[in-house]
């Protein structure tokens, strides 16, 4: 189990007709790297009619299933942007018995229960974050971090149809990670310009998943 707190943002059209988001997202990293996800297979969600608050997807042979915990409202960052901060707890699942009794579930995008396959390639950011340290310190991709949080930009296609995500994720969600969460998003985004970020194109994945129809 996995605790976290997040905010994201989707856009219309993939990060190509985002040129600032790739500049920002790359700019200052050391090795900045666009990775999908492995042999190319798409995450496959599975569609709760009409819930908001429940994320179920099939990721490389495994069941990921996510709960929200609580919703903290619109913030207000720095550039101007605004989104909406979530606490999520993520539960992981894999073997066999997983993948004889989900598995097949996944495997189309005909029928019932509906699923939506969404291919994915990021720019992940990732920092430690310390509460002995005055800012977050950024790590290489695969560093393993007990606390910390990380800043992705993905390109999306659902389809035809191309997408933005910009997220902001942090962990666990322990009694100071607020106040440190908000650090780590303010000392990105204070460097994002020529796109604003809105309240109105932020939400959690299941949320962006039920505008799709």
């Amino acid at each position: 189990m996995v605790s976290s707190q997040e905010v994201r943002w989707f856009l219309e059209g993939g990060v190509d007709r985002h040129p600032e988001l790739r500049r920002w997202v790359e700019e200052g990293s050391a090795d900045p790297k666009w990775i999908g996800r492995l042999g190319g297979k798409p995450d496959a969600y599975l569609i709760v009619p009409g819930s908001a608050d429940m994320g179920i997807k099939w990721r490389e042979g495994q069941l990921q299933i996510k709960g929200l915990e609580s919703s903290m409202g619109t913030q207000k960052f720095a550039g101007g942007h605004e989104g909406r901060v979530e606490r999520w707890i993520k539960w992981s699942y894999e073997g066999t018995a997983i993948e004889d009794a989900f598995g097949r579930w996944f495997n189309t995008t005909k029928g019932d229960p509906k699923i939506v396959e969404v291919h994915k390639t990021r720019c992940l950011r990732k920092v430690r974050i310390s509460p002995f340290a005055p800012k977050p310190i950024e790590v290489d991709a695969k560093t393993p971090i007990d606390r910390g949080g990380a800043l992705e930009v993905t390109n999306l296609r659902v389809d035809a149809q191309a997408f933005t995500s910009v997220a902001f994720e942090a962990f666990p969600t322990d009694s100071g990670m607020h106040s440190d969460f908000t650090v780590l998003v303010n000392a990105f985004l204070g460097k994002l310009s020529g796109v604003k970020l809105t309240d109105a194109s932020s939400m959690s994945y299941p949320a962006w998943l039920q505008t799709l129809g």
